[in-house]
């Protein structure tokens, strides 16, 4: 697969149904193994990660946001991989709420976890081969990261953009949408490859030119 193996570095879409509701999750296999992102149905995730690393070597759970199809699988994740739950400093005073997670959507209670640490602009994370450089990119949630490889030039955008011109949701007027802006014009200004996205499938097809139309589409939300 063009996304599978860049330098010596492995990515897998490990998540389970792939319909719409469910949130991508990444396998990252490097000298530290990490997640992406929990999805919603942990037992396929964790099913599709068993081909390709033993669970215990996971020592990450980086989530991009709060929102309930990418978090509602940690608790299973966590327990299964012993793994730290790593997520923007913006979003931990939101995980308990149905609302601000949107649980409520799947007649669903909150995902209970606790969080190992919280994220802020400009850390690195260094997985050996590839060192993650956090984001923020408010817009579609108060505190979404995305996270960025610039050697390999590859973004793992969250719900921030999506491919094909894409955004996601956001509140359809206020500051939101500025923040939404902004945070698009940020992460159409790197130079990205390959496009790791919150749903829909990675591509690695004129890349910036798909975030580009992301930005248009962004700039007509008022």
């Amino acid at each position: 697969m063009p996304y599978g193996v860049i330098c010596l570095v492995e990515v897998h879409k490990v998540n389970g149904g792939g319909h719409s509701h469910e949130g991508n999750v990444y396998l990252i296999i490097d000298e530290v193994p990490v997640l992406i992102d929990a999805g919603r149905d942990a037992e396929a995730t964790i099913k599709n990660v068993e081909k390709f690393v033993d669970l215990k070597k996971i020592e990450f759970i980086i989530l991009t946001h709060c929102h309930h199809d990418h978090t509602a699988g940690v608790p299973a994740l966590k327990e299964a991989t012993g793994a730290k739950v790593l997520i923007g400093e913006g979003e931990v005073c939101d995980l308990g709420d149905d609302i601000a997670t949107g649980s409520y959507l799947y007649e669903e209670d909150p995902a209970e976890f606790e969080v190992d640490g919280t994220l802020e602009e400009g850390d690195v994370i260094n997985l050996g081969e590839w060192s993650l450089e956090v984001l923020q990119t408010p817009g579609h949630s108060p505190g979404s990261i995305a996270l960025h490889e610039s050697k390999a030039k590859v973004l793992f955008s969250g719900d921030t953009i999506l491919p094909h011109g894409n955004i996601g949701r956001t509140h359809r007027s206020g500051e939101m949408v500025k923040e939404l802006v902004r945070s698009v014009e940020r992460l159409a200004s790197l130079n990205v490859e390959v496009l790791y996205p919150g749903h829909m499938e990675p591509t690695d097809e004129n890349v910036g030119e798909q975030i580009r139309t992301s930005l248009e589409f962004a700039r007509t939300i008022h």
